[in-house]
């Protein structure tokens, strides 16, 4: 007879809080940014839901969780954005992450800013002249 093993489940807690403390210090820098702030503050509503989302997507993002299962670029189109925006946006996230995540997380989460960035400001200007033109 062949024993199935059983692994113990993985304590994330000190990610989940880290993941959490970076979310909200993000936010304290993004709101009050000359760019950013009137993005953020003109387009979300309820910050404690918009905090909450947020931990869920970098909890996905970073640990594998599947709290998080929207899109989560379609909102975005929504938004008066342009490259800058996106520019800024990993400008202010990775000092960030580079302050508050353990050593574990934080590469994987500048490298998911890097390319965010990068790949959305692209999408995103590429979708919204498309928008405008139809």
């Amino acid at each position: 007879m062949t024993e199935i093993s059983q692994s113990a489940p993985v304590d994330h807690s000190a990610e989940e809080a880290a993941i959490a403390t970076c979310v909200r210090a993000f936010y304290e820098l993004a709101r009050t940014d000359d760019l950013l702030g009137p993005v953020f503050n003109g387009s979300v509503k309820d910050w404690a839901q918009h905090l909450k989302i947020m931990d869920d997507f970098w909890s996905g993002a970073l640990l594998g969780t599947q709290r998080y299962t929207a899109a989560p670029f379609p909102p975005h189109l929504k938004l008066e954005m342009m490259q800058a925006h996106f520019d800024r946006w990993q400008a202010l996230w990775v000092p960030t992450a580079q302050a508050t995540l353990p050593e574990s997380i934080r590469g994987k989460a500048v490298s998911i800013a890097e390319h965010m960035s990068h790949c959305w400001g692209r999408a995103y200007t590429a979708m919204k002249s498309q928008m405008a033109q139809a």
